[in-house]
């Protein structure tokens, strides 16, 4: 049975009841308020970078990443964590599949959720700019020639694409990249078929070519 996850409302309202000086509290408060906002937009983007880019683009008064990665901001740290978690479960979108659902360890089962929706939300990204750039581009006066656009990813897509390949975080979830690029569970189902490390390393190498 799963365990339940704590509203970001009820952290919230606890973190703000012990903190001990306003700083930390308007802090919060911001914090609070811009992953509110990401979670209205639907973002599945709640990394520390992304929230004080938000936070900061609005004068609100949020901590730097500096201090949310300090030992000393682990407040701010589980604030935004209970707005990440939440965003999985009340998303009906994602839904997660059954052998992540048999997933004892809530801690690693959380981790394969994120994992998969970024995964998701990677592949209806690369379908949507596939239409946009798919067509041959055609510049005068070379008519005739057609050139096709490169497809560019940015960091953030580049970092999600190695973490589906990096063996160290499958680890975590308990999955291996076989042989032929195909990644399975311990008990040695499949989870991507052959040649899903490949194609993935293929659309790194044309990156660093682009």
């Amino acid at each position: 049975m799963h365990e339940p996850i704590i509203k970001p409302q009820a952290i919230f309202d606890r973190l703000v009841s012990q903190a001990s000086d306003m700083r930390r509290k308007r802090s919060l408060e911001a914090l609070h308020q811009v992953c509110g906002l990401l979670s209205d937009r639907g973002s599945s983007d709640f990394s520390y970078r992304n929230i004080v880019h938000v936070g900061k683009d609005r004068g609100l008064p949020v901590p730097s990443e500096k201090t949310i990665v300090n030992s000393t901001g682990f407040h701010y740290r589980e604030l935004i964590h209970a707005w990440k978690a939440g965003a999985i479960t009340d998303n009906s979108k994602v839904k997660s599949a059954d052998w992540i659902d048999g997933i004892a360890d809530p801690v690693v089962r959380m981790s394969v959720i994120l994992l998969a929706k970024e995964l998701r939300a990677l592949k209806a990204k690369e379908a949507r700019k596939q239409q946009q750039s798919g067509s041959p581009i055609i510049i005068a006066p070379f008519a005739g020639h057609a050139v096709v656009k490169p497809l560019l990813l940015n960091t953030a897509e580049l970092d999600s694409l190695k973490a589906a390949i990096d063996q160290s975080r499958l680890n975590l979830a308990g999955f291996i990249i076989g042989s032929r690029g195909e990644v399975t569970d311990k008990a040695g189902r499949l989870i991507h078929k052959p040649g899903f490390r490949d194609a993935i390393e293929k659309i790194l190498a044309a990156q660093i070519k682009s």
